[in-house]
C-alpha cells in the first residue's frame, strides 16, 4: 500500500520529520479534511483543533491553534503556531498561562489585548481537551 511522507513543524522545534503515514486528518477552515496517497496537491488553512495520523494502525494526535499544511500526492507538510503532542504532560507554566488568559478576560483593563488574551485561553484550554482524551 502507499503511504504518504508527514513532516509536522512548529517555530519552537520540529515535531515530527518524515514520518510514513497511511492517513493524515487536518482541522480545516471548511472542517476535517482526510489525507491519504494520492490527494490532489493543496494548501489548506488549519484552525485550532487536532490533526492525527495513522501508520500501520498506529495513531497519534497533536493539538493545534492555527496554521497551514502544504498537501502533495506523496507527502504533507504541516505548518502550526503552536502545537502539543498529545504525551507531552501539562507543564506548570502552561497551567498559569491559562490562568493568565483567564484573569485578562475578565479584567476590565483597557490596556489588556482582549484578542491575545482570547486566543491563549483557547490554547490553554485546547491542550487541557487533549490531556483529557488520553486519559
Amino acid at each position: 500500500m502507499k503511504k504518504l511522507t508527514f513532516s509536522f513543524i512548529s517555530p519552537e522545534r520540529p515535531i515530527v520529520q518524515n514520518q510514513e503515514a497511511d492517513f493524515v486528518a487536518l482541522p480545516a477552515f471548511e472542517g476535517e479534511m482526510g489525507v491519504l496517497p494520492g490527494h490532489v496537491n493543496s494548501v489548506v488553512i488549519l484552525m485550532p483543533g487536532f490533526v492525527r495520523f495513522k501508520n500501520n494502525g498506529e495513531e497519534k494526535e497533536f493539538a493545534i491553534i492555527d496554521g497551514f499544511a502544504e498537501v502533495f500526492k506523496d507527502h504533507i507538510d504541516v505548518f502550526a503556531s503552536e502545537a502539543s503532542l498529545s504525551e507531552e504532560k501539562q507543564s506548570e507554566e502552561q497551567k498559569q498561562r491559562l490562568e493568565r488568559a483567564k484573569k485578562a478576560l475578565s479584567s476590565q483593563d483597557a490596556d489588556i489585548d482582549i484578542e491575545l488574551a482570547e486566543i491563549q485561553l483557547k490554547t490553554q484550554i485546547l491542550k487541557m481537551k487533549m490531556k483529557k482524551r488520553k486519559m
